[in-house]
């Protein structure tokens, strides 16, 4: 698993097809020729991260969004931005 430092970029994929359906958000990656479907917490990462953020700014939202302490967030946030990362959803500079 990555380790992302506090003033890593995050930037969201532009070569990904997205679309709404209900409360899910839908993306498709035709490159690949995989589509994924997100919900709950990690929709809500995804459309924060509509406008670049560093990856500690990126905790301070979900701080405040959802009334946790960073150090129970920061593990969890740490495995699923490894994850797009490693599926092309996201790059970070």
């Amino acid at each position: 698993m990555r380790t992302f430092r506090a003033d890593d970029r995050l930037f969201r994929s532009n070569d990904l097809i997205t679309t709404e359906l209900d409360d899910e958000t839908v993306l498709m990656s035709i490159e690949a020729g995989s589509y994924y479907g997100l919900e709950g917490t990690a929709r809500k990462i995804w459309n924060t991260l509509e406008t670049p953020l560093s990856f500690s700014e990126l905790m301070e939202s979900m701080v405040r969004e959802y009334r946790v302490t960073g150090d129970d967030l920061a593990l969890d946030l740490q495995k699923f931005l490894s994850e797009m990362e490693q599926e092309g959803l996201l790059h970070v500079e």
